[in-house]
C-alpha cells in the first residue's frame, strides 16, 4: 500500500470529501470498549480536478501496447469538531468509481487519517479489515496520514496530488502487467464515448481507541459526481484552474502548475 506523507505549505487542496447520512454498520475489532455514539467524520473532501487518458501503440513485434494514465487532485479539510474528539486516531476511506454511459471501467480507493493523541503510532501494515464487496482498508490509490499532537496540530489545509495506478507511482499502466485488462478496456471505452463519469463516496471509517479498533461502514451514497469532457488527448474535469490558463497547465502534474502560480 502506497502511503503519502506530504505537507505542502500554502493552499488548501488534497484528495477526497464526504459525510455519510445513513445509519452506519459498526464492527468492534478488538478490545472491550463499547461505542456510546456513532463516530463522526473528521474530514471533508472533494475532487476539484481529474484528468484521464488511454491509448494503444504497436511495438516492434507488432503487438499492441496499452497505456492508461490518470491524475487526480483531492481537496480536504479537518472538521472543527475533530479537535474535541477523544479518540486516539481515525482513518476515513473513499472510493472513486469510473464509468461511461455504457459500462463500468474501474475503481480507485484512498484513505486520509490522523492521530488525536500521542499514544497512537501509525504503522502501515498494522491494520487490515475487509467486508466484501463494500469495504477494504487496503486501498488501490494509497493514502495520506498526518501526525497530530497537542503542540503540533496537523496542517490539513494541504495540497496533495495522486498520480497513480494499480502498479506504478508514476500513474502509468502498460501492457501485460495490468490487472483485469484495465488499460485495454479503458482504451476501447474512451474511443466510443464523449464523456467520462466519476462518482465519489465514503466507504467507511476506522477509529482507534486504546486497544479497540472500531470500523464504521458508511452508506452507499455518492456525494460528488464528475463529468470529464474530451480535452486534448484525454478527458478532463477542472474546477481548479481558470479556463484561459489550461493551455499552460501540465495536465499530469497539476499541483506543480498550481504551486508555480502561488509561490
Amino acid at each position: 500500500m502506497k502511503i503519502e506523507k506530504k505537507l505542502i505549505a500554502s493552499s488548501i487542496l488534497a484528495l477526497i470529501i464526504g459525510v455519510s447520512s445513513v445509519v452506519p454498520m459498526l464492527f468492534l475489532m478488538s478490545g472491550t470498549a463499547k461505542a456510546e455514539t456513532t463516530p463522526k467524520p473528521w474530514f471533508n473532501l472533494n475532487v476539484p480536478y481529474a484528468y484521464l487518458t488511454a491509448n494503444s501503440t504497436l511495438n516492434l513485434n507488432g503487438k499492441d501496447i496499452y497505456n492508461y494514465y490518470r491524475a487526480l487532485v483531492f481537496n480536504f479539510t479537518l472538521n472543527p469538531e475533530a479537535e474535541n474528539d477523544i479518540s486516539d486516531a481515525q482513518f476515513e476511506y473513499y472510493e472513486l468509481q469510473l464509468y461511461t454511459d455504457k459500462e463500468q471501467l474501474g475503481n480507485v480507493s484512498y484513505f486520509v487519517g490522523t492521530n488525536r493523541t500521542n499514544s497512537f503510532q501509525y504503522e502501515a501494515d498494522s491494520f487490515h479489515f475487509i467486508r466484501d464487496p463494500w469495504f477494504d482498508s487496503n486501498t488501490t490509490g494509497g493514502g495520506m496520514f498526518t501526525y497530530w499532537n497537542t503542540s503540533n496540530p496537523p496542517d490539513l489545509s494541504t495540497i496533495s496530488s495522486v498520480l497513480s495506478s494499480h502498479i506504478s507511482p508514476t500513474g502509468h499502466e502498460t501492457g501485460d502487467n495490468l490487472r483485469n485488462n484495465e488499460a485495454p478496456r479503458m482504451v476501447a471505452a474512451l474511443k466510443e464515448t464523449e464523456t467520462l463519469f466519476i462518482d465519489v463516496r465514503k466507504t467507511g471509517l476506522v477509529t482507534f481507541n486504546g486497544n479497540s479498533t472500531l470500523v464504521t461502514l458508511s452508506s452507499n451514497d455518492f456525494f460528488q459526481h464528475l463529468e470529464l469532457k474530451k480535452y486534448g488527448d484525454g478527458f478532463l474535469y477542472n474546477a481548479l484552474f481558470p479556463e484561459d490558463q489550461l493551455s499552460q497547465i501540465d495536465l499530469f502534474n497539476p499541483l506543480k502548475s498550481l504551486n508555480q502560480q502561488n509561490p
